[in-house]
């Protein structure tokens, strides 16, 4: 805090400094927000605090995602892939029934919001594969079936040059809704049991320039019962390249991709 000085004598906020008068003289100081506190309980602060509350449920939820997905998520992300997620993940909530900072945050209110999102937002799993992938699950919820229809390799991108083979991953992320819970002050999973649940599942190495083929992939739930309804299983598939070489083969960590094809 100090005085200001100069002919002219500012009151107000600007450029990240708080202008004003105090005793007769004229101080500035660096501009600071409201407390948590006054977010809290101040009613002209409710928009700030229902914003801040959901906020955190997004995280939660995109938290839950990545988790599930393991080391997957760590494979083939990229910079900001987490905030991105998180950000995703905030528009799902705003889709959800309640008061701004209690809607429900649950991925089957948007799931649209989140099928095609790219781990890696530089590299689009299209422009390396294309393919027509179908994804069923069994009444129980416990076997979902992942198809890609005619399935080829497309080198779009910088392929490696000796690269001889390709191999695609699925992966499955469970995530329960979301509910806030008033005495907690917090967003808490309606099933955490089953929060998180995941499994990948990868085909055989498949020769770059063997002919087109249909795929199938199968993920069998960990739980004898199934999945939950009301726990959303997400799917995502990702595609890696390989290097034949001796007796296996060699992935090689540029180009990737995975992105989300389903929320069922």
């Amino acid at each position: 805090m100090s005085r200001q000085k100069g002919i002219l004598k500012l009151v107000g906020t600007l450029n990240g400094q708080c202008f004003y008068k105090l005793n007769g003289q004229y101080i500035v100081r660096k501009a600071v927000g409201p407390s948590r506190e006054r977010i809290a309980n101040d009613p002209a602060y409710a928009k700030v605090k229902g914003n801040n509350q959901e906020f955190a449920a997004a995280s939660q939820l995109s938290k839950a995602l990545r988790k599930g997905l393991g080391d997957k998520a760590i494979q083939f992300k990229h910079q900001h892939m987490a905030s991105r997620l998180t950000g995703c993940c905030r528009k799902i909530i705003q889709k959800g029934s309640g008061a701004l900072g209690e809607r429900e945050a649950h991925l089957f209110n948007n799931p649209a919001a989140l099928i095609g999102f790219q781990l890696n937002k530089d590299l689009a799993f299209e422009q390396l594969y294309q393919a027509t992938p179908k994804v069923t699950s069994n009444t129980q919820r416990t076997l979902v079936t992942i198809r890609c229809l005619e399935s080829s390799a497309h080198l779009h991108y910088s392929v490696p040059k000796k690269a001889s083979h390709y191999q695609l991953t699925v992966a499955i992320s469970c995530v329960s809704k979301l509910q806030w819970q008033p005495s907690l002050q917090a967003y808490t999973a309606a099933h955490p049991e089953q929060q998180s649940l995941g499994g990948t599942v990868q085909s055989l190495a498949l020769a770059i320039d063997a002919a087109a083929t249909d795929l199938e992939l199968q993920w069998q739930a960990p739980t004898i019962n199934g999945i939950l309804t009301d726990v959303a299983i997400t799917v995502w598939l990702g595609i890696a390249y390989l290097k034949q070489q001796d007796q296996g083969y060699a992935c090689y960590a540029i180009p990737q991709a995975m992105q989300c094809i389903a929320v069922i």
